[in-house]
């Protein structure tokens, strides 16, 4: 695989979660941590006239693969001041955190192996708005359960 400090936090957080032993909830904040942080330092890429999509697992398949690895992950709330309290939106799902971040950092990494390393800048600067925030209110979660 190409490299760059991206795809290389891309990469370790796909190992902290999917190497055995399951990790801890500090280990997941820090490679969580480290995804937000280097995108502030990713190139912004370009996506090129590849015209293929990176192989995605189903989503529900993947999900009920994080939940059996994470069996004590689950639903928590979330703080948005502009919702309103009943709004649904205001529960998080750490397994859908999971499963979202993995699919976006495979892609992530696929991109780089298969296409280049700017178009896999591109999607992971492009992506932020999703990930990111997955990747942030996880984050809170996981620091509450320490």
């Amino acid at each position: 695989m190409k490299s760059s400090p991206t795809l290389a936090a891309a990469q370790h957080f796909l190992d902290v979660v999917w190497s055995d032993p399951v990790p801890t909830d500090a280990a997941l904040i820090a490679a969580l941590d480290r995804l937000v942080a280097i995108y502030h330092d990713t190139p912004e890429g370009q996506v090129s006239d590849f015209d293929s999509e990176a192989p995605q697992q189903e989503g529900l398949t993947l999900y009920e693969e994080v939940a059996e690895r994470f069996p004590d992950y689950g639903i928590y709330p979330v703080t948005n001041r502009a919702a309103e309290i009943e709004d649904p939106m205001m529960m998080g799902d750490a397994i859908d955190d999971l499963t979202d971040l993995t699919l976006d950092m495979r892609e992530v990494i696929w991109l780089a192996d298969n296409v280049s390393i700017a178009d896999a800048h591109w999607a992971f600067k492009l992506q932020f708005f999703h990930w990111g925030e997955h990747a942030r209110e996880l984050a809170l979660y996981l620091s509450d359960r320490l």
